[in-house]
């Protein structure tokens, strides 16, 4: 009888913590995360379809230079200028093997054209309904129960692991893929037909990678391969601090979350 008095108390405790966290705790978090996911979209040169071609112009430009990640930059240099989601300018040179020669080939983007970049579009949308999300919330409203907020909880941090995602893993083309892109048009003087280009994110850096191709053509079928990579980067400021909000906002979700089932846990337990 003793005993289940003292689990009786220890419960009435759980509960009381339970009930603080939700009355006290959810909304301060959610306001936290807000105010970060604020800081973000306010600071970054990208935001969602709706304002980009009304800001667009308002982005400064970046100059950058790009760099082999190992030091060396003899056989591949590029220098672009980033502008939001779009590389607006762009000279290369690379070293292009001819016959037994290697010449040292110079091409760059035409006047007018541009190399978009989706991945830091998507993550700009992904931003903007991360904090849709998160503005939904009432700050004077007091939550009645864990699963109530784990609702909002997954689909924040759904949007937010989407958000570093766009950033984080680029998608792997296909040598197909590689060669139809239109981007490839753009640069004057055009680039040699075994040579194809890519620029794209990874994580907070801006990358382009140089494929050579050769065509090992059996039984008269056109079969293309990568016989080399060249890869040269540089890290862009806006897209490392862009990493970092969104991994502090998932941690923050996460550990809120960690609090409130560990307490759940033992009140739900026979």
């Amino acid at each position: 009888m003793a005993k289940s008095a003292k689990v009786d108390a220890e419960l009435e405790v759980l509960r009381k913590e339970l009930n603080w966290l939700l009355k006290e705790e959810v909304n301060p978090v959610l306001q936290d995360i807000r105010e970060t996911l604020q800081e973000c979209y306010d600071c970054l040169p990208f935001h969602g379809t709706a304002e980009k071609s009304a800001r667009h112009e308002e982005l400064t430009p970046l100059k950058i230079l790009l760099t082999s990640p190992s030091g060396s930059s003899m056989n591949c240099k590029s220098v672009v200028t980033l502008r939001g989601d779009s590389v607006e300018a762009a000279e290369v040179q690379f070293k292009h093997k001819q016959g037994k020669e290697h010449n040292l080939f110079k091409t760059k983007l035409k006047d007018g054209c541009v190399w978009r970049l989706p991945q830091i579009r998507d993550t700009g949308n992904h931003l903007c309904n991360a904090l849709e999300i998160v503005s939904r919330s009432d700050p004077t409203y007091i939550y009645k129960s864990v699963k109530e907020v784990f609702l909002i909880l997954d689909e924040l941090m759904e949007s937010l692991m989407k958000c570093r995602q766009s950033l984080s893993l680029p998608k792997r083309k296909s040598i197909n893929e590689l060669m139809d892109n239109q981007n490839l048009l753009v640069f004057n003087p055009p680039l040699p037909s075994d040579i194809a280009i890519s620029f794209y994110i990874h994580t907070s850096k801006l990358v382009l990678a140089l494929y050579c191709l050769h065509n090992n053509g059996q039984h008269k079928i056109e079969k293309l391969e990568i016989t080399q990579r060249i890869q040269v980067e540089a890290m862009v400021k806006w897209l490392n601090e862009a990493i970092i909000f969104f991994t502090l906002s998932l941690q923050q979700c996460q550990q809120l979350k960690d609090k409130l089932l560990a307490v759940a846990q033992i009140l739900e337990d026979p």
